[in-house]
């Protein structure tokens, strides 16, 4: 099986092979751009049978430090997967496709990394399995997931209509009370097709991921993710007297609306959250596409949240391989920091925990 990085001239190749294979909206080719712009370099690889047919891509992205570099399966909007296999493969042929891309990973991008990271989740809701995949595992990768929190997660709702009778309804008698408590406060959500409030939803963005001591992408990266997927892209917003409350970025491949990136600039948004996913869940339904994914879940409150809307909880699996014990420190201590400045009573309780998740497998 050959394995090589793709070109521009394997871009239509590839993306039809993410659409033909069912594959998430993160493996699209020209994440490159969005990657790029935040100083990453982009590594597509293909697995090959022969020439032009395609066992399966991993596209990854490679952060240089001065001490040390990374890499990344699975870091783009749009859920969590991290490479793709062609359907109907035997397990043998699957092996083998996995154990030619890691390897190949490891031939000529591995050095000076600390570490290679990777999320996988299953392509459809029907194999919700929590079991690792051999051949990650046999490629020495360490396996990561909560079996007693079922995290980290996403959650895939089947779509159905008539939206009211097939999904609607199925949704609990309090969370409807909340959507129209929202809708009677004045709120009104707009589909935004010219991305007039690109602008607010970046800010509002960047407000609500520093609310949970994560770094927000720059602007440029948010403005290049809408500009490059413009065509598959939709910017829901929720005003309440003509000013946005909510806004909600979703990705589309031909089956699935993933509802990626939510904004706000308070906490508390009485609701106007709730009547956003809505809005943006039933636009799918009546669309024609087949599932909303609500995106990756790494937090119990935020599956609490996602969970209401009746979606099948799919577990993300996530894998790293640690080549540097030094540099897994150098790499993962300043995030450390960064969590107990936000949490400091929760350290000294946790603190062999914490070393661990730093220096082991």
């Amino acid at each position: 099986m050959r394995v090589r990085e793709a070109t521009l001239e394997d871009r239509p190749a590839w993306d039809a092979f993410v659409d033909g294979e069912g594959g998430g909206f993160c493996l699209y080719f020209d994440w490159k751009y969005v990657h790029e712009a935040a100083g990453l370099r982009f590594i597509p690889l293909l697995a090959e049978t022969a020439p032009s047919r395609l066992a399966g891509i991993l596209p990854m992205v490679k952060e240089d430090h001065r001490l040390y570099c990374t890499l990344d399966a699975g870091r783009a909007g749009g859920g969590a997967q991290g490479f793709l296999l062609k359907r109907g493969l035997s397990d043998a042929e699957r092996d083998e496709a996995t154990s030619s891309l890691l390897q190949h990973v490891e031939a000529h991008y591995s050095r000076r990394c600390s570490s290679f990271k990777l999320a996988e989740a299953p392509l459809a809701a029907d194999d919700p399995s929590e079991e690792p995949t051999p051949g990650l595992v046999n490629n020495g990768f360490g396996f990561t997931y909560d079996r007693g929190a079922r995290l980290p997660c996403c959650f895939v709702l089947p779509l159905c209509q008539p939206f009211e009778e097939k999904v609607w309804k199925g949704w609990s008698r309090k969370l409807k009370q909340e959507i129209y408590k929202a809708a009677r406060s004045g709120v009104v959500v707009v589909d935004d097709r010219e991305f007039r409030h690109a602008e607010d939803f970046v800010v509002m963005l960047s407000e609500n991921v520093r609310r949970h001591g994560v770094r927000p992408p720059s602007r440029q990266e948010m403005m290049l993710e809408m500009e490059v997927f413009r065509e598959k892209s939709k910017l829901f917003v929720a005003l309440l007297d003509g000013k946005p409350v909510v806004t909600l970025l979703c990705h589309y491949t031909p089956s699935t609306c993933y509802l990626v990136r939510v904004g706000s600039h308070e906490k508390d948004t009485n609701s106007a959250n709730r009547l956003c996913y809505k809005a943006a869940i039933e636009d799918a339904c009546n669309s024609g596409f087949r599932f909303a994914n609500l995106g990756y879940t790494p937090t119990e409150s935020l599956a609490f949240f996602k969970e209401r809307f009746k979606g099948i909880r799919v577990p993300v699996r996530v894998y790293e391989k640690r080549y540097s014990i030094l540099g897994t420190i150098m790499e993962k201590g300043p995030v450390r920091i960064s969590r107990v400045w936000h949490n400091r009573g929760h350290v000294w309780s946790n603190r062999g925990r914490l070393w661990r998740g730093m220096v082991h497998s």
